[in-house]
């Protein structure tokens, strides 16, 4: 694993938490970490406000501000801040980003840093992100030189190879956290997934129902039920016919078996049915999904009789994919390569499946 923290449960959010030791004393990171001179050599320009701060991340041009002010203050101990990200037209929700300082040896400490409240799905982007801004502090340390000792810190990744591989590793630790539990029976399996979301009901609810935002999360619609606008919400009985027309076998076909508003979704998923629950929760919206067990099937690809079985691991990592999907559209954001998240799931739920339960 190329982990440095951790990703923890936080209601419908997630705590990061990333540490990294440096060979320097207290009053050098301190330095560091609250200078904007030297906070532009390894995380952005750093501007006071009338009501805070604002930080500039990356080169000219680039889309990436933060902006926040000071929660609490112990100097070359702690400082805690409010943490407010946007870029390339995206704005996240509000944060907490606490940095602590603990001598470990002489001449040594760790710093910890702690996000806290941060957004479902991007916190595996901000996991890989801090362990490399932490690297970028380790050359502004002094540990190597670098294009950003001279120019500033421009937003690009120190190791890129690194960052990825982070990436993928954080991934696959927050879909752990987040994980449905296999049904197998024989060469059957279900799965029921289980999350909260950052959003209420209703909103939950239109995500699920509405033509517009369900093609943004599930499949584009190809076609909708009695309403060429495909404007109306679905109804008990409707087919809709999701998927890429362009592709041979890639329109599927879904029909509404059961519906309460705000409440329950069933619709046929090939020769089984998903079941969709939204209860109120404290911290936004409790969708549980329970896929019904469906039979592995072999899939081919071409003419070559080269065959991969599909099974239970393959169901569950997509339809949690999905529900990452579903994440990111409620709240209004973005992930690069989201393609990954089947990735990162299906190592989670081919591991399950490959460890002993006990009877």
């Amino acid at each position: 694993m190329s982990l440095w923290g951790e990703i923890a449960l936080d209601g419908a959010r997630r705590v990061v938490t990333v540490e990294r030791e440096y060979p320097a004393g207290r009053a050098e990171l301190w330095s560091a970490l609250t200078e904007p001179r030297r906070l532009e050599r390894w995380i952005g320009r750093y501007t006071a406000t009338d009501d805070g701060f604002r930080l500039e991340m990356g080169g000219p041009g680039t889309d990436a501000v933060v902006t926040g002010r000071v929660l609490a203050c112990e100097p070359e101990r702690r400082i805690l801040v409010s943490w407010r990200f946007s870029g390339d037209g995206e704005r996240e929700a509000d944060t907490e980003l606490e940095a602590t300082i603990a001598e470990t040896a002489e001449g040594r400490v760790l710093l910890t840093l702690t996000h806290r409240r941060v957004q479902a799905v991007t916190a595996s982007v901000y996991g890989a992100g801090w362990q490399d801004v932490l690297t970028h502090l380790a050359r502004a340390l002094g540990a190597e030189r670098s294009p950003q000792d001279v120019d500033g810190y421009a937003g690009e990744a120190a190791d890129p190879a690194a960052f990825d591989a982070a990436l993928g590793d954080y991934r696959r630790s927050e879909a752990a956290l987040v994980a449905g539990d296999l049904d197998i029976v024989g060469d059957r399996g279900g799965v029921r997934l289980r999350r909260v979301l950052d959003a209420p009901p209703a909103a939950v609810w239109d995500a699920l129902t509405l033509p517009d935002r369900i093609g943004r999360w599930l499949w584009p619609v190809v076609e909708w039920p009695d309403d060429p606008a495909r404007e109306r919400r679905v109804r008990l009985g409707d087919v809709m016919r999701l998927g890429d027309a362009n592709v041979e076998g890639g329109v599927q076909e879904l029909e509404v078996l059961a519906l309460e508003s705000e409440r329950h979704l069933r619709f046929s998923w090939g020769d089984a049915a998903v079941s969709i629950r939204l209860q109120d929760d404290e911290d936004g919206t409790l969708l549980t999904l329970v896929q019904d067990p469906i039979e592995s099937v072999m899939t081919y690809e071409g003419h070559s009789g080269a065959g991969r079985l599909r099974s239970a691991p393959d169901f569950a990592a997509g339809l949690h994919s999905l529900i990452d999907q579903l994440t990111l559209l409620l709240s209004g954001l973005t992930v690069p390569e989201p393609d990954r998240l089947w990735e990162a799931a299906y190592l989670v739920y081919s591991e399950s499946l490959a460890r002993p339960h006990a009877d």
